[in-house]
C-alpha cells in the first residue's frame, strides 16, 4: 500500500472513530457521575465504579469497528490496490485503544479532584483491560454475525454477567488485578475477529 493511500484511509478511520466510538464513549462518561457517587472514594470504592461504569466505555470504544464507513475518497484513492479490511480492523483498534486510554485517564482525573483516592496508572491499565474485554467480545460476535447490533447485545450481556458473578474473579481486573486468563481471553478474540476478517477487502 502507498503511503499515501495509507495516510488517507487513517485519516478517513480516525473521523470514523471520533464520530461512533469516542463520542458515545464521552456522553457515557458524562452520565456516569449521575449514576455512581464520585467523591471521596476509597481505593476499594474507586475500583467498583471503575468496575461498575467505566469499562462500560469498551463496548461503544470497539464494538463497532468493522463497520463499513469510508468515504467515497477512501474508495477512490484504495481502488487499484484493495485494502485488506484485516489493515483497516488494527488501525482502527490502534486509535480505540488509544482514546479508551485518554478517557479512562480523563476521568480518573476527575475522580482525583472529587478526592477520590487510588493507583492512578495502575488502575488505568486494569480498567484498559476491562473495557477491552467487554469491547473485544462484542467485536468478535459483530464479525461472526455480521451485524454490529448483534455485537453490541452480546457485550452487554457478557457486562450483566460479569457484574452478577457469573465468571467469577477473571473480569474484574479492576478490583482482582489483569489475570493470565483474561490476558488469554482478549489474546483470543483478538484472533477470533482476524480470522473473521482476513478474508474480507474494503476496495
Amino acid at each position: 500500500m502507498k503511503a499515501e493511500n495509507l495516510l488517507v484511509i487513517a485519516a478517513a478511520n480516525v473521523r470514523m472513530n471520533v464520530k461512533h466510538t469516542l463520542l458515545p464513549a464521552i456522553v457515557l462518561l458524562f452520565v456516569i457521575p449521575f449514576l455512581y457517587g464520585t467523591g471521596n472514594l476509597d481505593r476499594l470504592q474507586s475500583a467498583d465504579c471503575l468496575e461498575r461504569m467505566v469499562i462500560l466505555t469498551g463496548i461503544p470504544m470497539f464494538t463497532a469497528l468493522t463497520r463499513n464507513e469510508h468515504p467515497r475518497s477512501v474508495y477512490e484513492t484504495a481502488a487499484i490496490r484493495p485494502t485488506s479490511l484485516r489493515v483497516i480492523v488494527s488501525m482502527r483498534m490502534g486509535f480505540s485503544i488509544i482514546g479508551t486510554c485518554l478517557l479512562i485517564s480523563a476521568f480518573e482525573i476527575y475522580m482525583k479532584r472529587c478526592g477520590c483516592s487510588f493507583p492512578f496508572f495502575l488502575y488505568m491499565v486494569r480498567t484498559l483491560a476491562g473495557c477491552m474485554a467487554l469491547g473485544f467480545t462484542g467485536l468478535l460476535l459483530a464479525c461472526a454475525a455480521r451485524n454490529t447490533a448483534v455485537g453490541y447485545l452480546g457485550a452487554f450481556c457478557f457486562y450483566f454477567m460479569i457484574q452478577g458473578g457469573i465468571l467469577g474473579r477473571m473480569c474484574k481486573p479492576v478490583t482482582n488485578g489483569v489475570s493470565c486468563m483474561l490476558l488469554l481471553f482478549l489474546a483470543g478474540a483478538g484472533l477470533g475477529v482476524y480470522a473473521f476478517v482476513s478474508r474480507r477487502t474494503i476496495a
